[in-house]
């Protein structure tokens, strides 16, 4: 299992929200569809909590009321599959998750994509993994299944990647 080498990350990560302009219901069944990264965003910053196991989520993203409530369970699932993904062990020293950004929470926005990109590249940082941007879109995709079960990929390859992408569930950005 991976240790972390910072106790804190110096930046603030971000994941875009995202947009499907054309084929959202059909690219599960490989049809193309247009997406773009939009300008609202998740950001995340992590602390360790040497001694303190296990995750905590600090969520202070603007809200639906109820929206972060009613997808609690949906996130945590999602973090501990970010987690496992990256092979990081919190039962001994923790992780306080702060997630931030003007991009609010809310279904239909890449929410939930913008989420896991952003906690995939934060700990990218506090655990030296040195992820590429194709490795933090996958942690992603790993981590929507906790919110989506099977995931189409679209949302976090916008949310990874941003800007206006032509996107196929077969073979991803192109």
């Amino acid at each position: 299992m991976r240790r972390a080498v910072v106790e804190r990350t110096e930046k603030n990560h971000i994941g875009f929200g995202k947009i499907i302009l054309f084929g959202e219901h059909f690219v599960v069944y490989g049809a193309e569809a247009l997406v773009a990264g939009i300008d609202e965003y998740t950001s995340c910053r992590l602390e360790l909590t040497k001694g303190q196991p296990g995750i905590c989520v600090v969520d202070g993203r603007p809200a639906v009321p109820g929206y972060i409530v009613e997808k609690a369970e949906e996130q945590r699932l999602a973090h501990r599959l970010v987690f496992r993904h990256l092979n990081i062990d919190t039962s001994v020293d923790g992780v306080r998750i702060h997630l931030g950004g003007p991009l609010v929470p809310t279904s239909g926005i890449g929410a939930s994509a913008s989420d896991v990109v952003s906690l995939s590249r934060a700990l990218s940082e506090m655990y030296g993994l040195d992820l590429t941007e194709d490795e933090v879109n996958l942690s992603a995709f790993v981590g929507e299944g906790g919110y989506h079960g099977t995931p189409s990929g679209a949302d976090n390859t916008a949310a990874t990647f941003g800007g206006l992408i032509s996107y196929r569930r077969a073979n991803g950005v192109s």
